[in-house]
């Protein structure tokens, strides 16, 4: 007590006890029944004990203020909480890339050591540019938090001339077993216009639930499932267009009304982008409204993902900010125009890391909206 703080009323009373030779109370040849002097003693040792408790709080305490102001005093801080798992996703891509000048520098800046999120449930529509991200998200899912990368002996590889559609939707579909149930897929060639090509996955442990719906420009969008029962993850591979019923051929506000909002359970955000189509319906001002409409009509989040950079830019990558100003979130991908030629597969897709970086960029949007949970 040499710092001259006031002392607690109990301390004082453990200090006349003390001056009192509390130990005398206790001769060794005493006349008191045996039974009597040990309850004295039990008391005895119980309030010196309680006294010592209080005694060392109070120093602790007076420790841990002097620490304190003697970080204040330096303009740091002691101890915080450690961060929730939420906000560590938040935290995971820069909000701000403008000032980014290479690719080099945003990935240094990229988290890829993220928290798995629980009940997602996305549905993304677009063309290849759109397949090639829900894949890796899928692979994330279907990982444990294990993104795609080159090194791994099991990685997706962008599809070449070499191998058929169909080899290509196997094999992938394969790779998420037993995941992604749901293939609704059949393509030949170069011929788009009778192309389908739409996945449904579903992650149970963590309640996480992906669509991808293929859709080329101006053509329509092509399914032969029952929108009424994809949740119900029936084996269903369909790579043979014999005997095969075409239930849906939609355009862009028909696919939401009678397919998106009719899944089940109903999608929490529907990611859209139309890629580099010169041709493409998406470009009017009056789909955009409506797009953006049937979305808040049935209660689901419109995320509009603005168009990856080409390594070399093409006169048909329409710029469609418009869309951004309607969207409820405007997700904008803008630095892949920083992303260097190695990382390029081919003029408009990418290899490894990019669609994780993509993904990355999106999960930490969401939560940053509050909108995203994850496992604590």
């Amino acid at each position: 007590f040499s710092n001259g703080s006031r002392k607690n009323p109990k301390l004082k009373t453990f200090e006349k006890l003390h001056n009192n030779k509390i130990m005398s109370l206790l001769p060794i040849q005493s006349t008191q029944p045996q039974s009597l002097r040990r309850r004295r003693l039990a008391v005895i040792l119980i309030t010196l004990v309680a006294l010592s408790f209080i005694n060392l709080q109070e120093n602790n305490g007076r420790n841990q203020a002097s620490v304190t102001d003697s970080y204040k005093h330096h303009n740091k801080f002691v101890w915080e909480p450690p961060p929730r798992r939420l906000d560590s996703l938040r935290d995971a891509f820069p909000n701000d890339v403008s000032s980014i000048a290479s690719y080099e520098d945003l990935h240094s800046l990229v988290n890829f050591d993220i928290p798995m999120p629980r009940d997602l449930n996305i549905v993304f529509m677009g063309d290849s540019l759109t397949r090639y991200q829900y894949l890796d998200l899928a692979f994330f899912l279907s990982r444990n938090g294990t993104w795609d990368r080159e090194d791994h002996d099991e990685h997706f590889e962008i599809r070449d001339g070499k191998m058929s559609w169909n080899t290509f939707f196997t094999l992938t579909n394969e790779m998420l077993s037993p995941f992604e149930n749901l293939c609704d897929c059949s393509r030949f060639g170069k011929n788009k216009d009778t192309a389908r090509e739409n996945r449904y996955f579903y992650e149970p442990h963590d309640n996480n639930r992906l669509t991808f719906l293929l859709k080329f420009g101006h053509r329509p969008f092509r399914s032969s499932w029952d929108v009424s029962y994809i949740n119900e993850h029936s084996d269903s591979l369909v790579n043979d267009p014999q005997n095969v019923d075409i239930a849906q051929t939609l355009n862009w506000t028909e696919v939401i009304d009678k397919f998106v909002c009719k899944i089940i359970p109903r999608p929490t955000f529907f990611v859209f982008n139309s890629g580099l189509w010169a041709d493409d319906e998406l470009v009017e001002v009056d789909v955009q409204t409506k797009i953006v409409q049937s979305l808040s009509n049935c209660n689901i989040i419109s995320v509009y993902k603005t168009t990856t950079i080409p390594m070399i830019d093409e006169p048909k990558n329409h710029n469609r900010d418009e869309m951004c100003q309607l969207a409820d979130i405007c997700y904008n991908v803008s630095w892949t125009g920083l992303v260097t030629p190695d990382k390029h597969a081919d003029n408009v897709h990418f290899t490894p890391p990019i669609y994780s970086m993509l993904n990355i960029h999106l999960l930490s949007m969401l939560a940053s909206g509050e909108v995203l949970a994850v496992n604590s």
